[in-house]
């Protein structure tokens, strides 16, 4: 897991694919609003960087030097494009990001959300307030120098 002390570093690193492609270089982090925890990042991609790509954090290891991230190259480019002119990702892109790359979005509530019934056959609707009260949020990071 990569810390916030190691965050610090990540800026303008390169980052590299588990079979050892380059991707890109890493141009903003993302934290875990809950955590506070390291949790994205973005990968400038393209000829001269203009592309950002989203990528987990989840599996990545850094050496001081380059980050390796735990999703092929080809995955990183195909990931939904997310326009960051806006600041932190609004929940629908946040949730399209977690969907690609297959990972768990939101934490598992500890009770059953009020009125909903524990046992259904078909998937029941939440509660904008239930759901909004257990998702993860991602909060951009910005270093200053």
């Amino acid at each position: 897991m990569i810390g916030q002390r190691e965050a610090l570093h990540l800026f303008g690193c390169e980052v590299f694919d588990p079979a050892g492609h380059r991707v890109g270089i890493v141009g903003q982090l993302f934290l875990d609003e809950d955590t506070e925890q390291p949790a994205w990042i973005t990968v400038q991609t393209g000829l001269f960087g203009t592309n950002e790509s989203f990528v987990p954090l989840d599996g990545a290891a850094f050496d001081g030097d380059t980050l390796t991230v735990s999703v092929l190259k080809d995955t990183v480019r195909g990931a939904p494009h997310v326009a960051l002119d806006d600041g932190d990702l609004l929940r629908e892109q946040e949730h399209a990001l977690y969907l690609y790359y297959g990972l768990e979005y939101g934490v598992t509530p500890v009770e059953p959300a009020p009125d909903v019934p524990a046992a259904r056959d078909e998937p029941a609707e939440l509660p904008a307030e239930y759901v909004e009260a257990v998702r993860l949020k991602l909060r951009r990071w910005v270093a200053a120098t």
